[in-house]
Order: structure tokens, then sequence, then C-alpha cells
């Protein structure tokens, strides 16, 4: 995930203008820095998640492997996915390309958080936190990238929105994921 954090900002581009224009260039790159910006807030959030999940893990199986190879897959393509969109924001097909791999991505965590709480992988004194954290916050957050997909069909600045909001929305998700604990 360090890598794939790293990759994100080699996808902003040092403006080469006359020292005159280098204020209208750096203008320009506000959109760019934006995607940089979300997408490394949603693969750090990613990277916290997953490293608790797997401080968690008293064995492993070939199941969770193939899980985690998957979300490590589709993490690794988020620097794709967010120059895409950089490049091509008003392009509703960039914008579901973006949307589609996150949303994915948080599906096949949340389906990996599931098998190791069913085949019995991860403490037992944890598996209540991370049956509910993985259940609600993942499927949330998958649910908002998903349901973006048709809106950037409409209007890509919506889904642009959605996914933003989702830096907010992560606090109700998680009293939601302590009230589904209990």
């Amino acid at each position: 995930m360090a890598v794939a954090i790293t990759l994100l900002v080699l996808n902003i581009e040092t403006p080469t203008v006359a020292e005159d224009d280098l204020g209208e260039a750096l203008v320009d790159l506000i959109p760019s820095v934006l995607a940089y910006v979300l997408s490394f807030a949603l693969i750090g959030r990613y990277w916290v998640i997953h490293h608790q999940l797997f401080s968690k893990f008293v064995r492993f199986d070939g199941r969770l492997i193939a899980l985690n190879l998957l979300f490590l897959m589709l993490i690794v393509l988020v620097p794709f996915s967010t120059d895409l969109y950089d490049t091509y924001s008003d392009a509703p097909l960039a914008a579901a390309v973006f949307a589609c791999s996150l949303a994915i991505a948080a599906f096949v965590h949340w389906a990996m958080t599931r098998h190791a709480i069913r085949a019995g992988l991860i403490r037992t004194e944890e598996e209540k936190q991370e049956l509910a954290f993985g259940g609600v916050v993942a499927l949330g957050i998958g649910a908002v990238f998903l349901l973006s997909v048709p809106v950037a069909f409409v209007d890509t600045t919506p889904a642009w929105l959605m996914w933003a909001s989702l830096l907010v929305l992560r606090y109700p998700l998680r009293a939601a994921a302590r009230w589904v604990a209990r």
C-alpha cells in the first residue's frame, strides 16, 4: 500500500512554464492535487484497517491469502484509476472506473474479514469488533462508491462529492459499527 500511495504523487506533473505563468499553472493543478489527496486518504485508511485486521490473526489459510492478494491488487490499481479520473475528470467512464475499483476493494476487504471470522482465524476476543467494523463500515464505503457510478453517468461532480463525503461519513459508519458490536 505504501507503493500505491507513492505512485499517486507521480501523477502530479511539475509545470514547465515561464516563471510569470507558474501561479496559473499551479492553480490548474488543483484538481490533480484534490484527486491525490482523496486517493491518499482512502488508501491510507485501507492501510490502517488492513493492519488492524491482520494484527488480530492467529493463523492464515489459502482463501484468506487469495482474498488478501485480490485486495492488494485492487489497491495497487488506485493510482491508475486516480490518474484516469484526473485526466478525464468530466468523462463518466473514468469516474466509474475509479469508483468501481474502490467499491470492489471495500467489498473484498469485507469478504476477507467475514471469512477470517467464520474460519476462526481471528482471536476469539476480537471477533465481535472485527465483525461489526468489517461489516457496516466496509459495506457502507463500498455502497457509496457503487452508488456513485450511475451518478457519475449523469454528472461527475456529485460523484466526486460522494467520494469526498466518505472522509466525513466514516465517523457515523464507525459509530454504527460500535453500536452493532454491542
